[in-house]
């Protein structure tokens, strides 16, 4: 059956709309997809984090991490801790220092992570008196180190959370010190007694 000329003008015209249509909404929706997974990847690329509970310790720490590649990140780290008795000893820190990140599953600030982390530390130190010997006080300058390992997660458009769990240690040489027995007597207990930390820590994106 052939039909009138109007009708068939009406069907090509039809049938160009539904092909345009169904393109547009094909290209729209692979645009959608690519914003998407760019927006997954890329946006976390740098934030400000401190831990809340650090505060029970008299600690107050600071971390800006910023993203270098795919997956690893790099962060300034700055700690002042106040008073902390430790068996016959009591030190207050000011240390600065860098970590390294490790993303293994992600290519953005998220998910799980390896910390590696460095940090050089000025210590006042007071030691009581034991037996014949008199309370003693000095200073030091040491390197620690420390290992974690923890998960990160996106609360919001501008806040991420994350726990980790790791060691930290400090190094049995002193870098400077001004009471060498005291300070080595203090030192020594740390290294051998390195502090295990669980960290809860809440970041905001920059």
């Amino acid at each position: 059956m052939k039909y009138p000329l109007p009708s068939r003008r009406l069907v090509l015209t039809g049938n160009l709309i539904s092909i345009s249509f169904f393109s547009s909404l094909a290209v729209a929706q692979k645009l959608e997809t690519l914003s998407s997974e760019k927006k997954s990847s890329g946006v976390v690329l740098s934030l400000i984090e401190i831990n809340p509970a650090d505060l029970l310790f008299g600690r107050y720490r600071i971390a800006h991490e910023n993203l270098i590649l795919d997956g690893l990140s790099f962060s300034w780290i700055g700690e002042v801790q106040d008073t902390l008795a430790s068996r016959n000893f009591e030190e207050r820190n000011l240390a600065t220092g860098v970590s390294l990140q490790y993303y293994p599953q992600a290519i953005s600030l998220d998910g799980l992570f390896l910390r590696g982390e460095s940090d050089i530390a000025l210590s006042e130190v007071s030691e009581d008196s034991i037996g014949r010997r008199n309370a003693e006080s000095g200073k030091a300058a040491t390197m620690r180190i420390a290992a974690d390992i923890g998960w990160r997660v996106r609360l919001s458009e501008r806040l991420t959370g994350s726990a980790a769990y790791g060691l930290r240690t400090t190094l049995p040489q002193t870098l400077w010190n001004s009471d060498s027995q005291l300070t080595q007597r203090w030192v020594i207990q740390k290294s051998d007694n390195p502090d295990a930390r669980v960290q809860i820590n809440l970041g905001v994106l920059l």
